[in-house]
């Protein structure tokens, strides 16, 4: 079995290169670039400097928390497109808590990572709830709550929460209490990336050493075998979707904690989305999806040099990472029209 795993991760990263390094040089070749300058540009830009390579690892970890929750929705068989959503408002949960919590560090970080977890799972659960309850097709649920998410953010810190002291669309600094340590000196690399490895490494003993594992994965892929073995699949979803906005939560409050050092309306610049292409690279194993999110940090970090120094537009990574999703999902759809 664990060789089967193996077999499917590296069919998934084969597939990941190929869509990467083939559209890529096509799109370069079409823009009347060279390729070779283009990739040398992107590793470039990713590994060039410290403080360059220190970057390409908060894109990392920005990939890494969301992708490791999209993972776990999607053991249990539910598309957890709400990612981005989630992201937000624990963000935003964060950058409010955060400007208000006194003491000393330890009980400030605490309070306000808490703080977006729980702002995470509350609009995850939204998700399961109307799954669980109602039978409500998730993928279109949590879509509907990403543009609920956004919308409320803004309204939020432009309405009832607005402070004097703060611009337009953000909220102030957060105590200095707050701040997440960093780990490089003048860079913005945090402890946030230990905090989002350490938590691949609980996942993984999660899902392959818990009952709660075991059911998710029993809800995902045999519903109802499952079922009839006593699983309750309606608490299964409502749990899953649950535990996947908080660490996606999370991961915004990491964002406001440790690289924004406040909530800003633009927060995220896509991670949620991205971060579904992460986990099916990763094949939803949270080590391979650590390996995919730093392997999509050197695509987002290196994109801005490639751009200014071989003349590739951006937009060329958003296309990859697009094309890299559905290769991924269409074949992971194909598998299981196969089995059915």
């Amino acid at each position: 079995m664990a060789a089967f795993f193996r077999l499917r991760i590296v069919r998934d990263l084969g597939i990941a290169l190929i869509v990467v390094f083939g559209v890529g040089s096509i799109a370069m070749l079409l823009a009347h670039v060279s390729p070779f300058d283009g990739f040398y540009a992107l590793f470039d830009g990713a590994f060039g400097t410290t403080s360059e390579f220190a970057e390409t690892l908060v894109s990392a970890t920005a990939l890494l928390f969301p992708a490791l929750g999209v993972a776990l929705a999607f053991r249990a068989g539910l598309f957890n497109i709400g990612a981005e959503g989630q992201l937000v408002l624990g963000g935003l949960a964060a950058g409010v808590i955060g400007v208000f919590v006194p003491g000393p560090p330890v009980v400030s970080i605490v309070a306000t990572l808490l703080a977006g977890a729980i702002a995470g799972g509350f609009w995850g659960g939204i998700a399961g709830f109307l799954k669980s309850r109602f039978g409500a097709n998730e993928v279109i649920a949590t879509l509907m709550l990403n543009v609920v998410a956004a919308l409320l953010a803004t309204y939020a810190v432009d309405g009832p929460l607005h402070f004097a002291t703060a611009n337009e669309g953000e909220t102030p600094l957060l105590a200095k209490t707050a701040w997440l340590p960093t780990i490089v000196p003048d860079t913005r690399l945090t402890i946030s990336i230990v905090i989002a490895l350490l938590l691949a490494l609980a996942l993984r003993f999660v899902f392959n050493r818990t009952i709660f594992g075991f059911e998710l994965r029993a809800a995902g892929e045999a519903p109802e075998a499952a079922r009839r073995a006593g699983v309750d699949l309606r608490s299964i979803a409502l749990q899953a979707m649950t535990y996947s906005g908080a660490i996606a939560g999370l991961g915004g409050a990491t964002l406001v904690t440790g690289v924004l050092h406040r909530f800003n309306t633009g927060l995220s610049p896509g991670y949620g989305f991205v971060a579904i292409a992460v986990a099916l690279v990763g094949n939803l194993e949270p080590i391979w999806i650590a390996v995919a999110a730093f392997a999509f940090g050197i695509l987002q970090n290196g994109a801005l040099s490639m751009q200014a120094e071989a003349n590739v537009p951006r937009d060329i990574v958003n296309v990859i990472e697009g094309l890299v999703i559905i290769a991924l999902a269409g074949r992971r759809y194909i598998a299981s029209r196969r089995t059915t």
